[in-house]
Formats: C-alpha cells, structure tokens, sequence
C-alpha cells in the first residue's frame, strides 16, 4: 500500500474500524513516516456541517454560545469560552503575541467561533473552510471575513504573518502538500500554527484509533516529531505535546497494569452522533461496566491517597502542538 502521507510503498494494513454505520475504514501503518492513515473522503466535511445531529452539531452550539457573546461585545467571556478548550487557548496566545498588525489567516474556520475572537479584538483576519455551509453561517454570524477554500480571495489577501488552524491536519487528503501551500502564503518570519492528532495517543494493546475523533473525519495519526522531519528546511519547527490529566493517565496506566485490549466501538449512524460525543461514549475506551465501575473506584481512592500524581503522563489525543516560524530565506 503507498502511504497517502509520504509516497512510500511500506505501508502496512493493521486492521479496520467502523464507528459509524456503513463506514468501516481499513488503517494503516507507515514504516518510513510513522504516521497512521485511511481513506479520505472529499464529500464528508460538507456533509457532516449540514446533518443537525452530527458530531458537527457541537459547532452549531460553540457558534451560538460565541455569537451571543460577539453580539453583546464581551470580550472576555468570549475568550474564556474558547480557552477552555486548550488547542484554541494555545492558538490564542500564539497569535496575541505577535500584535493586533499583524495579517492573519484561519484554515478550517467552521462556523467561525474562533475567528470570532480576532474579529472582536480588531485584528485583520481571514476565516476560511472547504464546506459553503459552515462558511455561510459564519458570515451571516460575524461578518464578511470568511471566504471558501477556493476563492481568489485568500491569495490576494496575503501573504499572511501567522495562519494557525485548529483540529483540522488530521482530516485533509494531503497534509504535507496543504503544508507547503500555507507556506508559500507566509511571509518571511511568519508562523504557521496547528495541533495534529498524535498516534501516540492510541494507549492500549491493539488500539487502532483514537476514540475521540473516528473515521471518517479524521484520516491521519501523525508521530511526534514528523513536522520537524519533513519541515525543518523550510522553517524552525517547535512540537509540543500535551499531557492528559492526572485522573486520566491513571486510569490508562491502570488498564495498562491489567492487560486490557481496546475494544472495537459498536457502530452508530453518522447523522445521530451528535448526543454520543456530548456522553463520549465514543472516547470512553472500555465498554465493560463492571469493569469502568471499578476503575471510578480506584479514581477515587487514588485522588485521596495522592497516587494519581505518581503514575507516568499520558499524551492527548490531539496534543500535539506544532510552531513552525518560516525562515527569512523562503
């Protein structure tokens, strides 16, 4: 098999998966790059924006929430509602760093929550996404600043000194070649800023998936250190791992200790997993009740004690934050 990220003919099938009903993925390994990829399909981004009962409708209520807040102009609430997320919270400071001069560029804006922020706080900003859908409710909630991802309009605005996106690496066809594209929108000394789904986030014997972002969204796994390999040449490249909670790396080192398998998830249809991410039922790892039981026990027993600081960090699923500052040369 060629790996859809590198070119090279090493990869290996590992197995498949079916979250959803009717999208049962085959996975792959690649030797050379260490990434874990599957089919990508063009049509499913537009798709998912327009079911209300998608895992996308969690968008519709970020864009609500952020709306209201637009509206009224609070600023400060508006950015506490997006830091508590730490991937938009990462992508916050990066970009108040740098100054409200700064031109700035939004891939895979959604519904505009995000963006939102920038706008608010006057910064000249450019929201932009693959589905018309998410970009025509963006611009009747915020503004003009959005445009779709085939518009003149994105070059002709640039180049850019930062472009950042947020939860979206892991769900395009080329990665590494959308890469180099944002690169070439970049001024000299610009910094493209993202997190990339870290594979290193499948903990459990036989994982083939992590659980908090399924196929057929999310096509690619990308080891730590991937960036700096492929990207050095052309930028100096930072990664940054995010480490789970303490409550969390010990439940993973317990079932670690136990010997516990990961468990194939019991497939849902797409258009109704809205609710089943709000209860993560997708992310819980083990379906086993008696067994989750006994794992909130030793939780507690553990917080009491002091042991949940003790065991080993584990990373998560999508923390894997990645500065690249363009060099001057390019």
């Amino acid at each position: 098999m060629t790996c859809r990220i590198c070119g090279s003919e090493g990869a290996e099938e590992i197995g498949e998966v079916e979250y959803y009903l009717g999208f049962a993925w085959r996975i792959y390994d690649c030797a050379r790059c260490g990434c874990r990829f599957t089919h990508h399909d063009n049509s499913i981004h537009e798709w998912l924006h327009r079911q209300a009962g998608s895992s996308y409708a969690l968008y519709r209520e970020l864009l609500e929430e952020c709306k209201r807040l637009f509206d009224i102009g609070d600023i400060e609430r508006l950015r506490n509602q997006l830091c508590a997320n730490s991937k938009y919270r990462w992508i916050i400071e990066a970009i108040e760093q740098r100054g409200k001069s700064n031109r700035i560029l939004e891939v895979g804006c959604s519904r505009g929550h995000l963006t939102s922020y920038f706008i608010l706080s006057g910064y000249k900003v450019l929201g932009t996404d693959v589905s018309a859908e998410a970009v025509n409710a963006a611009r009747a909630a915020f503004g003009n600043f959005f445009e779709t991802s085939n518009s003149a309009l994105i070059r002709q605005s640039g180049p850019y000194d930062a472009i950042y996106h947020a939860g979206m690496i892991g769900c395009v066809a080329d990665p590494v070649g959308m890469t180099n594209g944002l690169f070439d929108l970049l001024k000299p000394g610009g910094q493209l800023l993202f997190n990339a789904p870290n594979v290193e986030a499948c903990l459990l014997k036989a994982q083939l998936w992590i659980d908090a972002a399924p196929p057929p969204d999310v096509v690619t796994l990308f080891r730590p250190g991937f960036w700096s390999d492929r990207f050095s040449g052309r930028a100096k490249v930072r990664e940054e791992i995010e480490m789970s909670t303490p409550e969390h790396s010990f439940v993973v080192g317990l079932r670690k200790l136990a010997g516990r398998r990961w468990q194939k998830p019991t497939p849902i249809p797409l258009e109704q997993s809205a609710n089943d991410f709000k209860t993560s039922r997708l992310r819980n790892g083990s379906s086993n009740r008696v067994w989750n039981a006994f794992e909130r026990g030793m939780v507690g027993i553990a917080r009491r004690a002091g042991a949940v600081k003790l065991v080993p960090p584990q990373p998560t699923p999508f923390g894997l934050f990645v500065t690249m500052t363009k060099n001057n040369s390019n």
